[in-house]
């Protein structure tokens, strides 16, 4: 595997479509356009990125306080909070799968039709802010009838997926029941960090098509493994 790198630079991205499956340009980069996120006082938020392997994840946080999704996608619910908008990038040769749809309720053998594509894992890792999409590990004796799914999108060599994460503000821990191995320490409300996680694997194999459709898979939750969890680098989280 390549080395980690990062690079932290001006952003001229627009807010990412949510759900959007392919956005790519000749050169397999992630297309510019105008209109970027801005902060409360006007400047242009910072994006981060993050090359690993095949795999480049650019990503950028701001405050949101207007109209999120629920659970189901049905509804809205206007609350405060923060949203990271990214864009995931294959840069290598073979097929990659990113699961970047996240179940609220994880342990269904079948992703729901209604799933919000903005929910993210939210929970606090070395003293930061982590919204992750990833699997988890099933916890030790616990045995389901039919294997659990995530939902998430392959991406062509050269090819990009967009998609968005959101946490309440001030954050609260957000992560799979007990049926699963993940972290279950509350999370500190001053944290002053952030980081966006997206487990991106080659088990393209096991993806079949979910019923949410628009090119959207689902394939068997499995906990990342060696350096399938690409992370930005911790960045200060903004502030309304």
């Amino acid at each position: 595997m390549k080395p980690l790198t990062t690079t932290l630079k001006t952003s001229t991205g627009a807010a990412l479509a949510l759900g959007a499956v392919l956005a790519t340009s000749a050169c397999g980069q992630a297309e510019p356009s105008p209109g970027a996120p801005t902060s409360a006082v006007g400047s242009v938020a910072p994006v981060q990125t993050v090359t690993s392997g095949g795999v480049r994840l650019e990503a950028t946080m701001a405050p949101a306080g207007g109209a999120h999704h629920g659970p189901t996608g049905s509804g809205m619910a206007v609350r405060p909070g923060l949203v990271v908008d990214y864009t995931v990038t294959n840069t290598g040769s073979t097929p990659l799968l990113a699961y970047d749809l996240v179940p609220h309720d994880l342990g269904s053998a079948a992703l729901p039709r209604g799933v919000d594509q903005q929910h993210a894992w939210v929970y606090e890792q070395s003293g930061v802010l982590r919204l992750s999409k990833q699997g988890f590990a099933t916890a030790p004796n616990v045995r389901f009838a039919a294997a659990p799914v995530m939902g998430g999108h392959v991406i062509a060599p050269g090819a990009s997926v967009t998609g968005r994460a959101y946490a309440v503000s001030p954050p609260v821990l957000d992560v799979p029941g007990d049926s699963f191995q993940a972290p279950r320490g509350a999370v500190d409300r001053g944290l002053k960090q952030w980081q966006l996680c997206v487990q991106v694997d080659g088990r393209v194999a096991q993806a079949r098509p979910a019923s949410a459709g628009g090119g959207v898979v689902q394939a068997p939750v499995a906990a990342p493994q060696g350096d399938e969890l690409v992370c930005t680098r911790p960045a200060s989280i903004p502030v309304a």
